[in-house]
């Protein structure tokens, strides 16, 4: 039994080593159900009228959505956070109409809760539109119930990304608020919407690499002094 996992894990080292850094998959492909029909963007459509806005989720893909697997990938050195982890970017927010806030406003979200299975972790990375995701940020966002983030109001897709198999979800507000301080404005109904996520159990072959310890070897394959994302690496 030790020599078929020792034989697994060097396929997977070399595996890791030889791998060239890539951009991850455009937020339209990371279902990772590899049913094509679950493909595709899912946005949370924006309005505001009145004196209230609105969410309507789109459907399909259907949800939760699945996350695409990043273990045993290399990616460039922007999304290196993914490697290892499961993500999917499919859902995005975009304006559902005209979307104008009154003067001296802006449109924010805002995490009000998440769920995750027991000792997992849901990351958000900030990103944007699809066609241009060599100009991410991959700021991480929405770190914890109650943090806001100003949307631009154009098309906006992030990469939530999971460490564990199991469901998950974030439920987020969104309301009108003080284009600067972000603090909401007075008689303005916020609206409410939750994103849902699942990660698939590893085939038996996959959970073997994960045995294997692929952070170490991604460690090793940038060099002892790129443990860190976004340092200069250098080869040892």
């Amino acid at each position: 039994m030790k020599i078929a996992t020792d034989f697994v894990c060097l396929a997977a080292t070399l595996w890791a080593a030889a791998a060239s850094a890539q951009l991850p998959p455009l937020p339209p492909m990371t279902n990772g159900d590899a049913n094509l029909a679950n493909n595709g963007m899912k946005h949370a459509l924006v309005a505001y009228a009145g004196d209230a806005l609105s969410v309507h989720l789109d459907a399909p893909p259907a949800s939760p959505v699945t996350m695409t697997s990043g273990v045993g990938k290399s990616y460039d050195a922007l999304f290196d956070v993914l490697e290892g982890k499961h993500f999917n970017s499919q859902h995005g927010w975009l304006p559902d109409g005209v979307l104008v806030p009154p003067a001296g406003a802006e449109v924010w979200i805002k995490r009000t809760g998440a769920t995750t299975p027991a000792g997992a972790e849901l990351h958000v990375y900030e990103g944007g539109m699809g066609n241009a995701m060599a100009s991410w940020t991959m700021n991480e966002i929405y770190a914890a119930d109650g943090a806001i983030w100003l949307w631009d109001r154009f098309m906006q897709h992030d990469l939530y990304v999971a460490d564990l198999p199991g469901a998950y979800s974030v439920s987020f507000e969104v309301y009108l608020g003080d284009a600067t301080t972000g603090d909401p404005l007075a008689g303005i109904t916020p609206a409410t919407t939750t994103f849902s996520f699942v990660v698939p159990a590893p085939e038996p072959a996959a959970a073997g690499l994960l045995l294997c310890g692929l952070l170490p070897v991604a460690a090793w394959r940038r060099g002892p002094d790129c443990l860190e994302r976004r340092t200069t690496c250098r080869k040892s």
